[in-house]
């Protein structure tokens, strides 16, 4: 998937590993790479802390940037490649991880193939479900969250979970709204 090939132009080093990738690509889909590509950007990294530039000879140019990715595995890395070609698909127990990658990385289609996999193939329970829509803005499964709290016994379970302690406050007058109109 990170393999060479003429259509990359950069190297991200991330642990030990070396990820052949396309700037205009990761570009177009991050923020992050937008502003750690970018020519006014020096620093390689899009936040501190700074990050050096290595040159390595390349057959194509003569000049190939590596640029090291700190603070992550490249496991876990690995797991944005839902939007790369070849992606890795989201399963309930990756998809904090990537969610958590994404907003890092400012990966919003990401986050939307996130939010489509939990609307229609996750078996994750409801208030976890809630909070990660609320924690990670995904608008459509907030709604569809706020609509299944229909019961008393949703409401309490909800109340008592840990999750509820962490939602937003606009999150919990949505469901209050939703409950008052119910009842």
């Amino acid at each position: 998937m990170f393999a060479p090939s003429d259509q990359n132009d950069t190297i991200l080093v991330v642990g030990k590993k070396k990820l052949h990738v396309n700037k205009s690509f990761l570009c177009y889909h991050s923020e992050y790479f937008r502003k750690l590509f970018s020519s006014n950007n020096k620093q390689g990294d899009a936040k501190p802390p700074k990050r050096q530039r290595k040159q390595i000879p390349d057959n194509k140019d003569g000049q190939i940037q590596e640029i090291p990715i700190g603070d992550v595995s490249f496991k876990d890395f690995a797991l944005l490649s839902t939007f790369y070609p070849n992606p890795v698909f989201p399963t309930d127990r990756n998809v904090e991880k990537i969610l958590e990658l994404a907003r890092r990385f400012v990966v919003s289609s990401v986050v939307n193939i996130i939010e489509y996999h939990l609307m229609n193939n996750s078996k994750i329970n409801s208030e976890k479900m809630l909070w990660m829509a609320d924690e990670y803005v995904m608008s459509k499964l907030l709604e569809k969250c706020i609509r299944g709290l229909n019961t008393v016994e949703k409401a309490k379970k909800l109340d008592q979970s840990p999750e509820y302690k962490k939602l937003s406050d606009s999150a919990k007058a949505k469901a209050l709204d939703r409950l008052i109109k119910l009842f």
